[in-house]
């Protein structure tokens, strides 16, 4: 058995924090190898190949289409996901994108980087996970994809959210 992994019986035994603990970082190792994995097969990561990523199903767990325009998005969002109603039958999606980047090819690749954790499982991913499978899909160092990130927000005209105290780009 590898050396993080917890019989039934251990998980029983642990307190509702463990658990989450323990869940979290299991989250957060398999982002880290689904981006790996898109790396592995993109990079690098341009617009021209956004295309055949978005509906890799190695990748991304619905097709996606990427649509110029504002959608159900929030002030704070460059980006955002939904349900695609032109392609029900596999259950797909769209990507929202504030419409500066359709002439933005060179900005593009990140906010879709930054939202391919929120298609893929919801609500429970935070822009932690965000960062993290951005910066690892584009094989840069979280500290560069989030000045990147957080210049894309600038440019686009996105506010300002404050989570923790600090400034946050959002991908909720």
């Amino acid at each position: 058995m590898p050396p993080t992994a917890v019989t039934i019986a251990e998980l029983r035994k642990l307190s509702p924090a463990a658990l989450e603990q323990l869940g979290q970082q299991s989250l957060r190792e398999h982002l880290a190898a689904q981006a790996l994995v898109a790396h592995q097969k993109y990079s690098p990561l341009t617009a021209g190949k956004l295309d055949a990523l978005l509906c890799d199903p190695d990748c991304l767990r619905h097709p996606v289409r990427l649509v110029f325009e504002f959608g159900e998005m929030a002030m704070h969002q460059f980006a955002h996901p939904d349900l695609d109603w032109r392609n029900r039958e596999q259950d797909g999606r769209v990507l929202y994108v504030r419409p500066l980047l359709k002439n933005r090819p060179d900005l593009l690749p990140l906010a879709v980087a930054y939202m391919i954790p929120v298609i893929n499982y919801g609500d429970i991913i935070t822009d932690e996970h965000c960062l993290r499978y951005g910066a690892i899909l584009l094989g840069l160092m979280e500290a560069e994809y989030y000045e990147q990130i957080c210049a894309l927000a600038d440019l686009v005209g996105a506010e300002t959210r404050l989570a923790g105290g600090a400034a946050s780009p959002s991908c909720a």
